[in-house]
C-alpha cells in the first residue's frame, strides 16, 4: 500500500518534515512585508524614545494632611526612606498623590494612601516602622505608639510583582487574541481555494495542525521579544515598578521557563480549536460566527484572571482547573514561577492541548462531512444560507 507523498523542501534541503514547511510557509506569508517589520520595531522604539527623552525617575508629587508641622516632617522622612529603596523619588506640594493622617486613638495613627499612591505594600509598611521608631526616639508615651495603613489604603496597593503578573497575562492574551485571527483565517482561505485539499494529499492532518500552529506562533514569539526587549530597556532607566519585575522574569531561567510553558500550552490549546472552527466553516462570514464564542471565552478568562487578583481571588480561584481558564489563572494565580506549586492544572492543560490538536486533525478531511452534534452546530451558527438537512 503506498503512503502520502513527501513533501519536497527548498532547493538544497531534500525532503523536509511537512511539519517545518507548512510552519515555514505560514511564517513567510506574514513576515515578507516591510509593513510587519516596522510595526514589530515600534515597541523598541518607543522604549528607546522614552527612555532617552522622558525622564523617568522624575519625582512624584506628592501631598501629606491631617498631622502636624512635627508629623508631616517626620512623614515626609519616612517616604524618602521608603523611595530610596524602591528607585523612586517624592516632591511634595500641594495636588499630589494624597497621604492622609488620622489619630482614633491617642496612641494610633492611621495611614490613608490614596489609590495610586506611588509607593508599593511593603513600602507603606516601611513608613509605619520609620514613624513608630521616630516616635521612641523622641520618648514614647506610657503606651506604644501604633502606626497602620488603612485596610482600604492597603487593599488599593499593587506592588510591582502583582503589576508584572498583570503585564504577562495581558500580554498572553493580546498574543492570543492577534494571533488565533491569523491563524484561523489561514484555514478557511486554504479550504476556500482548495488548497487544503493538496495539502492534505501530501500531509497528514496532524502534521498540518502542528505545522499552522507552529508557524503562526513563530510570527508571535517575534511579537512576544519585541516586547520583552521595551521591558529590558525601560528597566535600565528605573529601579523598580511592573516593567522591572518582568525584566526579572525574563532573566530568572526558571520563572522564565514556568511562563513559557504556560504560554506554549495556551497556545497549542486555543490554536487548535481555532483550526478545528475553521475546518468547520466554507468561507470567511462563516468562520467568523463559528470563532465568535471562542473569543468570547478568551474575553472571559481575561476578565476572571483580573477578578482573581481583586477581592474576589478566593471565589474563582476553582476556574484554574477549567482548562480554557487555565493558563490566565496560573500567571496572576501566584508569584512569577511558583507555578510549580500548581503542577497539576498545567498538566491538565497540556492534555486538553493534546485532545484539541487531535480532534483538529481528524476535522481535516478533504470533503467536510459534518455529523450529528456538529452538524447541529454549523446550522445555528453557519452563515451559509443553503445549507440543507441531508446534504
Amino acid at each position: 500500500m503506498m503512503g502520502r507523498p513527501a513533501l519536497p523542501g527548498p532547493k538544497g534541503l531534500g525532503m523536509i518534515s511537512p511539519v517545518l514547511l507548512i510552519a515555514e510557509r505560514e511564517f513567510r506569508t506574514y513576515v515578507v512585508t516591510l509593513s510587519f517589520w516596522l510595526s514589530l520595531a515600534l515597541a523598541p522604539l518607543a522604549g528607546v524614545v522614552a527612555l532617552v527623552f522622558v525622564p523617568v525617575d522624575a519625582p512624584a508629587v506628592v501631598t501629606i494632611a491631617g498631622g502636624d508641622t512635627m508629623l508631616n516632617r517626620t512623614t515626609q522622612s519616612a517616604l524618602q526612606q521608603a523611595g530610596q529603596l524602591e528607585g523612586r523619588r517624592f516632591l511634595f506640594a500641594a495636588g499630589g498623590a494624597r497621604l492622609h493622617l488620622s489619630f482614633p486613638s491617642r496612641n494610633h495613627i492611621d495611614l490613608d494612601f490614596a489609590p495610586g499612591f506611588p509607593l508599593s505594600n511593603t513600602g507603606r509598611a516601611l513608613v509605619s516602622v520609620v514613624l513608630e521608631r521616630d516616635a521612641a526616639r523622641r520618648g514614647a508615651p506610657a503606651l506604644p505608639l501604633a502606626v497602620r495603613a488603612s485596610a482600604a489604603s492597603a487593599a488599593s496597593g499593587m506592588d510591582g510583582k502583582r503589576q508584572a503578573q498583570l503585564i504577562t497575562m495581558t500580554a498572553l492574551w493580546l498574543t492570543l487574541t492577534g494571533s488565533l485571527g491569523m491563524l484561523l483565517q489561514a484555514v478557511v482561505r486554504e479550504r476556500a481555494n482548495r488548497a487544503l485539499e493538496s495539502l492534505l494529499a501530501s500531509a497528514e492532518g496532524w502534521e498540518v495542525v502542528a505545522g499552522k500552529i507552529l508557524g503562526v506562533g513563530a510570527v508571535s514569539l517575534l511579537v512576544l521579544v519585541s516586547w520583552g526587549c521595551t521591558a529590558a530597556l525601560f528597566s535600565l532607566g528605573v529601579h523598580t515598578g511592573p516593567l522591572v519585575e518582568v525584566a526579572a522574569i525574563l532573566s530568572d531561567p526558571v520563572m522564565l521557563a514556568g511562563d513559557i510553558a504556560i504560554y506554549v500550552c495556551a497556545f497549542a490549546f486555543y490554536g487548535a480549536l481555532t483550526v478545528l472552527l475553521g475546518s468547520l466553516a466554507q468561507d470567511s462570514a462563516s468562520a467568523q460566527n463559528l470563532a465568535r464564542p471562542l473569543f468570547i471565552l478568551l474575553l472571559l478568562g481575561f476578565l476572571a484572571a483580573l477578578a482573581r487578583m481583586s477581592q474576589a481571588s478566593a471565589v474563582l480561584s476553582w476556574l484554574v482547573w477549567l482548562p480554557p481558564f487555565t493558563p490566565f489563572m496560573l500567571l496572576v494565580g501566584n508569584a512569577p514561577g511558583a507555578f510549580f506549586t500548581q503542577a497539576l492544572p498545567l498538566v491538565m492543560l497540556a492534555l486538553a492541548s493534546v485532545t484539541t490538536v487531535a480532534m483538529a486533525a481528524g476535522s481535516l478531511t478533504i470533503v467536510p462531512r459534518p455529523r450529528g452534534a456538529w452538524r447541529l452546530f454549523r446550522v445555528s451558527m453557519s452563515a451559509e444560507p443553503n445549507f440543507r438537512a441531508g446534504k
